[in-house]
């Protein structure tokens, strides 16, 4: 079964934009992009809005994905009527959740979210909750997923 973190956003983003920002924002967290792998899984080109990205980090044999879908005005709430995409980062299995998180909190920081939809309380007791609300769990995950050797 496949787990899902989601936070909407204003736009889909370019192919570019999310490589190059998941790639600087790995390394400005110190962690070793040259094993990372990011790739589009579609039917035809590099439009996010009918496709998957593919995020692995070969290193650790972690994976996730993430998406991009358009949400109607009718099922947004109030305080998000001017963020019409919904991205989701998915993953499956318990070994992936920590990789993935780390993946969402780069992404919602990249795009400019505002909050986090964990509906099954992947990260914390609560459902929704400000992106910031992230950073002390990524910051942990970092450490457990990228042990420095002293």
């Amino acid at each position: 079964m496949a787990n899902e973190i989601m936070f909407p956003i204003k736009e889909t983003p370019s192919f570019d934009k999310v490589v190059k920002g998941v790639v600087n924002n790995l390394k400005e967290l110190l962690i070793d992009t040259r094993m990372i792998s990011i790739g589009v899984l579609n039917n035809s080109d590099l439009d996010l809005s009918h496709g998957f990205i593919i995020i692995q980090d070969h290193s650790n044999d972690n994976i996730c994905w993430s998406n991009f879908s358009y949400f109607e005005p009718e099922v947004r709430d109030v305080s998000e009527a001017d963020l019409p995409i919904m991205s989701g980062v998915i993953y499956r299995g318990e070994k992936n959740r920590k990789f993935s998180v780390l993946i969402t909190y780069i992404l919602a920081k990249l795009l400019e979210a505002r909050v986090i939809y964990d509906d099954a309380y992947l990260v914390q007791r609560k459902e929704v909750y400000a992106v910031e609300e992230l950073k002390p769990f990524v910051e942990q995950y970092i450490k457990e997923l990228y042990p420095v050797n002293e």
